[in-house]
């Protein structure tokens, strides 16, 4: 039964289920008192009444709460209600290590290492309290969208003041990170801690795990028998120093693996340096039978039981013996690697390989319809709680993951969790320099509610200047209430300043302040009197653009007419009152066609 928009503790309001594991569900919650978002692990209800799983539950909560870390997930509160075992942890939104290799792949090893230096800090911290967590790997480490990273899941941590839950305990660890001495049954310990960060380092680099295998069996010996393969062999770039860290974290031999994580540490903060990018590469020499001595070894009691009656004859001869003693260690070589894999086999269908196991569908990219046809096709049960996401890329109603993911071992009646798209996200654009019109009829039909402010710009006219939503934003579709608003150019409008009557060069300044391009043209001097009296000197006279008149360029040209100099003022004859000028009139008698003569004044 879903329990979402259930309260916990009075306070815990869980909202959305967000992960699920072997025990325990997790939920997206709102802590009702403090107002803030958080995450609450919720045991499975049908191991609750099983004290192994209480006891793990509550040794996750007592392990994780003894650490304080930047990277390691924080615990907030523990307690159980109601048959509800919970913890209530800090929220971290993002993607795990695994989602985001799944996504891009190989990283580049700067990038890379600088993960892996948050995450072994992290772990460096938990062993210096003595804590192992035993279940390393990208799956149980988040990666924020500013780019830290935080480790959850003590799910199976070991505090190493307590004693074993089960004898299953070392088994638990998933196997593609799993340390060579946990495949043979021995004890967890900060080194094989050490080993899942070299495994999770090359993975980083290489986009997979080293690993793979048709069966658990066959993963697990080959972490205990195949050299780790080279990152550099896929990409040459990496430096020697970046490799040899994973060489040295993944050493069969836990004696040729870092003492610790803080020694490893060391060398993440160190392998970029200059001095160190061209360091040789390290390597570990063992003799051919030494893994099989080992196993020899751990598993002699085991095959003394299961082989008592060897045949040896103790009254052979001398030539005899050393013949008998390569076939007695050989017949106890082959014999130790059957009991190593019957003890391997025995793990494999006790506790990884439930009976009537089979791959999980990929149903990845199928239509939400088809999906649940074919899980229950398969006999799985689709959870009732369907998450729906917005999407960058997949249309709406295709699945976009599953959990348990494609090809995992599932069995009949197993619960699949899915993920489905709501449709993709409107992506908001670069739309500044963009024709306004067009922009907004794209927007209306997309349903945003589009809004325009106007500002003079030399841009042309509906040219859009800025826009208040950032490109690269991202809008639920759904939304009712999407909004955005441009700044758009009125195109270019100015008015013609009236400069006439001022000092030159004050009028050029003014004209070229408002945008204006300035030409100065020095007008000839005045011939007439009234004129020169009245001329001004460096003074504007004309301008070529009428005063108050508007323009549509920035940039227009305009040309100002000026007196640079004043000509003197040229005298004029004095008149004589005195004249002794005549004027002689006429008489009656003179023909009407004469002219009138006129005597020149005497000097």
């Amino acid at each position: 039964m879903s329990q979402i928009n259930k309260i916990i503790a009075g306070r815990y309001q869980l909202t959305k289920l967000i992960g699920q594991g072997g025990m325990a569900d997790v939920y997206e919650a709102e802590d009702l008192i403090l107002k803030r978002t958080v995450a609450v692990k919720i045991m499975r209800s049908s191991l609750t009444g099983d004290p192994v799983y209480v006891t793990r539950f509550h040794r996750e909560a007592s392990a994780a709460a003894a650490l304080s870390h930047k990277n390691i997930v924080k615990i907030y509160d523990v307690g159980d209600e109601n048959d509800d075992y919970y913890i209530v942890m800090e929220y971290v939104p993002g993607q795990t290590l695994k989602e985001l290799i799944h996504k891009r792949g190989a990283l580049h090893y700067v990038e890379a290492v600088d993960i892996m230096k948050q995450v072994v800090s992290a772990t460096a911290k938990a062993h210096s309290i003595g804590i192992i967590h035993r279940d390393l790997k990208p799956q149980n480490i988040m990666v924020t969208d500013s780019g830290v990273v935080k480790i959850g899941d003590f799910g199976i941590a070991s505090i190493q003041s307590l004693s074993q839950v089960t004898q299953t305990d070392t088994i638990m660890g998933s196997l593609h990170y799993l340390a060579p001495e946990i495949a043979r049954g021995e004890k967890a310990t900060a080194q094989s801690d050490i080993y899942a960060l070299g495994i999770v380092f090359y993975e980083l680099l290489r986009g997979e795990v080293p690993f793979n295998g048709e069966s658990p069996v066959n993963i697990a010996l080959k972490h205990m028998r195949d050299e780790i393969p080279s990152v550099r062999s896929f990409n040459p770039s990496i430096p020697q120093s970046v490799e040899n860290i994973i060489i040295k974290a993944t050493a069969k031999n836990i004696k040729d693996r870092y003492l610790s994580a803080s020694e490893m540490l060391d060398d993440l903060n160190h392998c970029l340096d200059a001095e160190h990018l061209n360091d040789e590469k390290i390597s570990f020499v063992y003799e051919e039978d030494d893994d099989l001595a080992t196993i020899v070894a751990e598993d002699k009691d085991f095959f003394t039981q299961s082989q008592p009656h060897l045949p040896v004859d103790e009254t052979e001869d001398e030539n005899e013996k050393p013949k008998r003693s390569k076939k007695k260690m050989m017949l106890i070589i082959g014999g130790s690697i059957i009991a190593a894999l019957v003890v391997l086999l025995a793990i494999y269908f006790l506790f990884l390989q439930p009976a009537q196991s089979f791959e999980m569908p990929d149903v990845v990219n199928l239509k939400e319809e088809e999906a649940i046809t074919l899980l229950e096709q398969q006999e799985l049960k689709v959870a009732d709680h369907i998450t729906y996401e917005l999407s960058d890329t997949v249309e709406d109603g295709i699945v976009i993951e599953s959990d348990p993911v494609a090809k995992t071992m599932v069995k009949k009646g197993d619960e699949v969790s899915l993920v489905v798209s709501s449709g993709k996200y409107i992506v908001i654009e670069d739309y500044v320099g963009k024709s306004y019109d067009t922009v907004a009829a794209e927007l209306e039909e997309l349903g945003f509610e589009v809004n325009q402010e106007s500002r003079i710009d030399e841009s042309s006219k509906g040219t859009i200047l800025e826009q208040s939503l950032e490109e690269g934003e991202k809008v639920d579709p759904n939304s009712t209430n999407k909004t955005i608003t441009f700044v758009v150019s009125q195109g270019y409008q100015a008015e013609v300043p009236n400069v006439y009557g001022q000092d030159i060069t004050k009028a050029k300044s003014i004209l070229e302040d408002a945008g204006f391009v300035v030409k100065l043209s020095v007008l000839d001097p005045p011939t007439s009197v009234e004129e020169i009296k009245t001329m001004k000197i460096n003074v504007v006279e004309r301008q070529s653009l009428d005063a108050f008149t508007t323009v549509y360029k920035k940039g227009e040209e305009i040309t100002l007419y000026y007196y640079n100099t004043k000509p003197e003022i040229p005298e004029t004859p004095t008149e004589n009152n005195n004249t002794n000028n005549t004027t002689t009139t006429p008489s009656t008698d003179t023909p009407a066609n004469s002219q009138p003569t006129t005597e020149t004044p005497t000097q």
